[in-house]
């Protein structure tokens, strides 16, 4: 046959029968002497080779189970990294609240009258400046007519007030006209909101007065429905219009964009008819 005649297979075969019989023998006579303990010292490590190969097999194994435990744990870290950055979010706005409300009774300590300080709680579709509602009404004694403004100056007034709402009319709404004057010279004129632009405006201001970009425009107190020296706004532009006429506009001292609580002052101021 030609198994047979292939001596270097057949030894192989031989060889392989006569170590894999040694390796039966010496694993259960490692006690023995003479040429079975020789051979069964000469194979040891043939046998640490395989017992280590299994060692470490077991040891992936081992470490696999490590790796999903560590994966586990993991896990749970992150989820409670990500409750921690959201209760810090939470105390970071909280902060940020108290120091708004700060500012704000800062800016009405020296009133002689009570204020109500209430939250922007919703808007009027396409005014987002100019009329919104707030979470205080007459429950908390405001009555429409009472004047409404933050820590940056005046906002405007109430023009409807419910059991636990008001609406507000802010002074950028066209329909607002606001008895103002220049702080610098005590130049006295109207602050109102063109139709088109939403730009506010002095009107019925003297042609000759003294008026430049930075000039400070506040409440004048005259007709008496806001009371005087409250911030309304800045001078941004002095210019003329093609027929000559004279134009001043405003830019409000409040931002509107982030605005979010406000002070009613409880009082309303009579109207003087002039």
């Amino acid at each position: 046959m030609n198994f047979w005649k292939n001596r270097p297979l057949v030894m192989t075969v031989v060889l392989a029968i006569v170590l894999v019989s040694l390796l039966i023998t010496t694993a259960n006579t490692d006690s023995q002497s003479g040429p079975v303990s020789i051979l069964g010292s000469a194979l040891k490590p043939v046998q640490s080779f395989f017992y280590n190969i299994t060692e470490d097999i077991g040891m992936f194994f081992a470490g696999r189970a490590t790796s999903a435990e560590l994966k586990e744990q993991n896990a749970v870290l992150q989820k409670q990294v990500a409750d921690y950055e959201e209760k810090l979010k939470t105390y970071d706005e909280l902060l940020r609240e108290n120091e708004r409300l700060r500012e704000l009774l800062n800016y009405t300590a020296d009133s002689e009258y009570e204020v109500a300080t209430a939250r922007i709680i919703g808007t009027m579709p396409g005014k987002w400046y100019q009329e919104f509602t707030i979470n205080a009404g007459s429950h908390a004694g405001i009555e429409s007519g009472m004047i409404v403004y933050s820590a940056d100056g005046l906002v405007g007034k109430v023009v409807y007030a419910a059991g636990g709402y008001a609406r507000v009319l802010s002074l950028m709404d066209d329909a607002s006209g606001i008895a103002v004057a220049v702080e610098r010279t005590r130049d006295n004129a109207v602050l109102r909101a063109e139709e088109d632009s939403g730009q506010l405006r002095l009107y019925y201001l003297r042609e000759d007065a003294d008026i430049v970009p930075g000039d400070k425009i506040i409440t004048s107190g005259i007709g008496g429905v806001y009371p005087k020296g409250i911030e309304v706004g800045v001078v941004s532009e002095v210019g003329t219009t093609a027929s000559s006429e004279r134009v001043v506009y405003v830019q409000s001292t409040v931002d509107f964009d982030h605005l979010e609580e406000v002070s009613v002052l409880l009082h309303v101021y009579e109207e003087v008819d002039g």
